[in-house]
């Protein structure tokens, strides 16, 4: 049986005009570690989650950011500051990143920094940057190229893989860049959209279980509760399948398993999938062990939400909306 395919409405755009009208105010000047605050050689101590990092103490000397990670940028768009540089993901068609970032990044000149798997240390040069941001698995602290990005300017680093990351990594860069004034709507209009979802489809949150299932050509897995790709139908409320002590690995992503071990997904209510590769799909519909799985003999097999990453709080707002659809799907079908 077909995926349905799930119509997306996006009202991002309109929720972000508070937070952009809010971000054009003057970075207030604070100093942390100086005397004076008309010292531009001044800096700080930042403790992030990783160790001390020395930035500048005032927030205005902070003007041009590269972002090595596919998350942040969204997160600095939201505060109403693009990046000068960022990774080649924001140049390409088919990335998990919704439109408005993409283009408000590529519109503004940023530069390609090349990937984060082989990362362009000349172009981060180019871009002459006050400061670096990145996460701990697209730059790993034990990477070798950090000496070389460091002499350039200084890098605080998130976490990536914990399933509130996008959350903490927003307020933190607002904190960083005095830029609090820009997210609190966000933060407010995520949690009155969150909570109004969860309250519209309790019935179903609360007495269904989900997965979110993720084929190949030869191997299945499903992405766990604390996964990069499903924090914000965690933040709903919504209640993952258990999973067998050998399908998640110590890093949140799923191990993989013959399409003979389907049999796992005997205790999932709802099945939700992202649609990739219809080729693969097509080969996984006409697999009998699938055909007998509770989920779909009850037509509850869904497309999962697109650009499911999240990366900050406007992004965040993108997948309530896209979610909002979806559960209403599930429920028309139960």
């Amino acid at each position: 049986m077909p995926f349905p395919a799930l119509p997306i409405r996006s009202s991002l755009a309109r929720r972000l005009i508070a937070a952009t009208v809010a971000a054009v105010i003057p970075l207030t000047a604070v100093a942390c570690g100086s005397d004076s605050t008309d010292d531009a050689s001044a800096t700080r101590t930042y403790d992030s989650d990783f160790g001390p990092v020395e930035i500048p103490a005032n927030p205005e000397d902070i003007q041009r950011i590269v972002s090595v990670d596919f998350y942040t940028p969204a997160a600095l768009v939201d505060l109403g500051i693009t990046p000068v540089g960022v990774v080649q993901s924001y140049f390409d068609d088919g990335a998990d990143i919704p439109e408005h970032y993409r283009s408000e990044v590529t519109d503004s000149g940023a530069t390609s920094i090349g990937e984060y798997y082989e990362l362009d240390v000349e172009a981060v040069s180019t871009t002459d940057p006050d400061l670096i941001l990145a996460t701990d698995d697209f730059l790993p602290l034990d990477d070798p190229l950090r000496d070389k990005l460091e002499s350039i300017a200084p890098i605080i680093t998130f976490k990536a893989r914990d399933g509130e990351s996008w959350r903490t990594r927003s307020t933190e860069l607002a904190d960083i860049l005095d830029r609090e004034d820009a997210l609190e709507p966000l933060v407010a209009d995520y949690n009155s959209r969150r909570d109004e979802i969860a309250e519209r489809y309790s019935d179903v949150l609360d007495n269904e279980t989900f997965a979110v299932f993720v084929p190949t050509a030869d191997e299945w897995g499903t992405y766990a509760d604390t996964h990069f790709s499903t924090p914000i139908l965690r933040d709903l409320g919504a209640h993952f399948r258990e999973q067998r002590d050998d399908e998640i690995n110590e890093n949140g992503f799923p191990n993989w398993f013959s399409y003979e071990e389907l049999g796992r997904l005997d205790n999932v209510d709802v099945i939700f999938t992202p649609v990739t590769d219809r080729a693969v799909l097509d080969k996984v519909e006409g697999n009998e062990l699938w055909k007998r799985l509770p989920a779909v003999r009850n037509g509850l097999v869904f497309e999962y939400i697109p650009d499911s990453p999240t990366g900050s709080y406007g992004w965040a707002l993108e997948n309530l909306d896209a979610l909002d659809d979806l559960l209403g799907t599930v429920s028309a079908a139960l």
